[in-house]
């Protein structure tokens, strides 16, 4: 029983000494371990301590990316508005009254209808349509202006013409109240100055000159005395109210002339006056200046006329401004600018002769 007693407490103390021995091994193990940590630790911080801070790795170099163009920024011009559109003017309608059929007035229609398109012509001399009846066609229609040539063809126009008148070929205008808010008028004849100035031409040797005309005329007359300033020829003038008192203004000055200027005013030169006249005139070696050539025949010695062309052309002119709506502008009356001169060579060689100078050596203009 000892034994067994011996035996027990001995295995008592031996496992008694077995835990104690465990136990110490899991002391040592955990200070083992404790060390292990805390050397780990200190290898830890004690490298923070001393080694270099990591560098950043370089980035890669990304593709090269070429900068993309400017574009430039155009702005959009606003659109132009639709071009007007074009107005056709169609050209002006004209009626063209003559009255007569004369070569002088046929002239001038004649110059018309190479100016004008749309063209009507109505002879008053003609019996079988009346001028009331020529009249109510004109009105009725889509006539733009009234071209009146010669004298009854003018009146009749501005009395009964609904359109306005344009006249020609009429000398004594302001006697028959031609002139009106609707009617203008082109001279009959060439300026003064452009009269004299060819006579000059032709006769170099003219120094004085005699001018009867009627009444009524101061601006013809006024525009004569500055042209014969101009040339240095001594003018004279007289005034006369029928065709006897013109007579004896004419043989008054025919002794102290060497030139007489005749102009177409049939108040005053009728037919019988005219011819008696130019016969002394010739007797007497003095020159005559005539508006028309027909009148060289008879004696005459220079004629300065009118251009049937020139006088077309300024009516066509005032008719276009008419077309335009500017009659206001328009002046009362229109000069011609053209002339036509034509000489009696035989005559004028005669009389330059008798007056002391030589003989032209050239023929007619």
């Amino acid at each position: 029983m000892m034994l067994a007693g011996t035996y027990a407490g001995a295995a008592r103390k031996q496992a008694k000494g077995f835990a104690v021995h465990e136990s110490a091994g899991k002391q040592g193990i955990r200070v083992q371990l404790r060390s292990l940590v805390m050397a780990a630790v200190f290898a830890v911080l004690s490298g923070c301590a001393t080694a270099p801070p990591p560098t950043e790795p370089e980035p890669e170099p990304g593709p090269v990316v070429a900068p993309e163009p400017e574009i430039p920024i155009i702005r959009a011009e606003p659109e132009p508005p639709p071009p007007a559109p074009e107005i056709l003017i169609e050209p002006p309608s004209v009626a063209v009254i003559l009255t007569s059929r004369s070569p002088a007035y046929e002239d001038v229609a004649n110059a018309l209808a190479d100016y004008f398109e749309s063209l009507s012509i109505y002879d008053l001399s003609d019996k079988s349509q009346p001028a009331a009846s020529a009249f109510r066609l004109i009105n009725d229609g889509t006539t733009d202006a009234v071209v009146a040539v010669g004298l009854s063809a003018a009146r009749s126009s501005v009395e009964m013409s609904e359109v306005p008148v344009v006249f020609s070929q009429v000398f004594n205008y302001q006697d028959y109240s031609l002139l009106g808010e609707r009617s203008r008028g082109v001279t009959a004849v060439v300026p003064m100055g452009a009269q004299l100035s060819a006579w000059k031409t032709a006769e170099p040797t003219l120094a004085s000159v005699g001018l009867v005309i009627g009444p009524g005329h101061d601006t013809l007359i006024e525009e004569a005395e500055l042209a014969a300033d101009r040339h240095g020829v001594r003018l004279t003038v007289n005034v006369a109210n029928s065709d006897q008192e013109a007579l004896y203004y004419f043989k008054r000055m025919v002794r102290d002339i060497d030139g007489f200027w005749l102009l177409p005013d049939n108040r005053v030169l009728s037919t019988r006056v005219l011819r008696e006249m130019v016969a002394q005139a010739n007797r007497r070696q003095v020159s005559i200046l005539v508006p028309n050539p027909k009148m060289l025949p008879l004696g005459a010695t220079i004629s300065v006329s009118t251009v049937a062309a020139d006088i077309a052309a300024r009516i066509g002119e005032i008719v276009e401004r008419i077309h335009q709506g500017q009659l206001d502008a328009v002046p009362p009356m229109t000069a011609l600018s053209a002339i036509r001169v034509e000489i009696n060579d035989a005559l004028l060689s005669r009389q330059t002769v008798a007056n002391g100078a030589p003989a032209a050596t050239e023929g007619s203009r």
